[in-house]
């Protein structure tokens, strides 16, 4: 990354499919996750929370990816389980981000998905303007009640994403093309 204006460095962020070692160490990790956290929070509920998985981590959620394939389709090959178990292996370190939604007099519950949503985001900025690589994935797997139960989470909790983390490899992903906003200016 270069330059000093922080609208430039987000302009210059990419989606990084290709990831290596290092991950962010527990220092760092803390770092990012503290600026993650630094989101829009009506109430201050904080209705979110960060599973890290990491190093040997990544091959039983990997086995747990495979597990709900099989279940949701028994006649899946093989190789096709193989190919879901790799889906965990794609980074040195995923995030889950979960949202925690709970019934609250004055903060809907859409509000604090979406706060969840901007913890996820902001994690994803966080580790792009400390020069690490990020990937936002989403999927049925975290819904998947095998997925679910080797996450430890709870009802009502959902899996907003996962945030694969890492060092960028390979080739740079193509610059977006310089699209203008949809904006409806009124008054």
């Amino acid at each position: 990354m270069s330059g000093d204006d922080p609208l430039e460095l987000l302009r210059g962020r990419r989606s990084r499919p290709s990831l290596a070692a290092p991950a962010p160490d527990p220092d760092e990790l803390h770092d990012l996750l503290v600026a993650a956290s630094a989101v829009p929070d009506h109430g201050r509920l904080r209705p979110w929370r960060f599973v890290v998985i990491e190093g040997p981590a990544l091959v039983p959620l990997g086995d747990s990816f495979a597990a709900a394939h099989a279940e949701r389709s028994p006649d899946a090959t093989p190789a096709e389980l193989a190919r879901t178990r790799t889906k965990a292996l794609r980074a040195p370190m995923v995030v889950a981000v979960v949202a925690t939604p709970h019934e609250h007099p004055k903060v809907p519950m859409w509000e604090q998905r979406a706060a969840a949503v901007c913890a996820a985001h902001g994690l994803v900025l966080a580790a792009h303007l400390r020069g690490f690589g990020a990937m936002w994935r989403t999927g049925w797997y975290g819904h998947a009640p095998k997925v679910r139960a080797h996450l430890g989470l709870y009802d009502g909790e959902e899996v907003t994403g996962w945030i694969y983390l890492g060092t960028p490899a390979g080739p740079v992903p193509s610059p977006r093309p310089d699209a203008e906003p949809s904006v409806t200016w009124l008054g």
